[in-house]
């Protein structure tokens, strides 16, 4: 197997580091030694400006990364739909971590919002409308559902997390009960 190229090293690197200890609290030398640099040696500059661009590089990695997996919504099977997307949650652990340990000073934090969520709401909102519009599900505010729902997965999901599992029920009977709701 090829050893990932040098700026794909520092960027993972980075991102476990600033996991564990804050972007504050790691120094661009530990970055260099992470990523099989010598450090000291600046060839971390080589690659980013500063500790601030890198931090803004694991962000966008991290974004495009949920937008590759992100779940595209059925027309049919909302139970499955809501729980692959509690299982595409898992794979955005890094990137809420992020969230959770930098908070307001993560560049770009608008874009994660329209990527993550509002992107998100807006294929289930549509999804939902065309199953309103069939006389499928109830006629409501499809957007509106599209966000209970949305954050009904996240909030399962981060309390699953937070507690080291399941938080009232498993994730297969909380997707099929959240469907069931929608759906009636």
């Amino acid at each position: 197997m090829a050893r990932p190229d040098t700026r794909t090293r520092i960027l993972d690197t980075a991102l476990r580091l600033f996991l564990a200890k804050g972007s504050e609290g790691v120094a661009v030398t530990a970055i260099e030694e992470g990523a099989g640099l010598s450090p000291g040696s600046g060839s971390f500059y080589r690659h980013f400006r500063s500790k601030d661009d890198v931090l803004a590089a694991v962000v966008d990695r991290e974004v495009d990364r949920a937008a590759e997996r992100r779940v595209v919504p059925g027309a049919s099977d909302l139970a499955g739909d809501y729980l692959a997307s509690l299982s595409a949650l898992d794979d955005l652990r890094p990137l809420v971590g992020l969230l959770i340990r930098e908070g307001a000073r993560l560049p770009h934090l608008d874009r994660v919002r329209d990527v993550l969520a509002e992107q998100g709401a807006r294929l289930d909102a549509d999804v939902l409308a065309a199953r309103m519009a069939a006389g499928e599900i109830p006629q409501r505010d499809a957007e509106g559902v599209a966000s209970v729902v949305l954050f009904a997965l996240v909030g399962h999901h981060l309390a699953a997390s937070f507690f080291g599992g399941p938080v009232g029920v498993d994730r297969e009977r909380f997707a099929r009960v959240l469907a069931s709701m929608v759906e009636s």
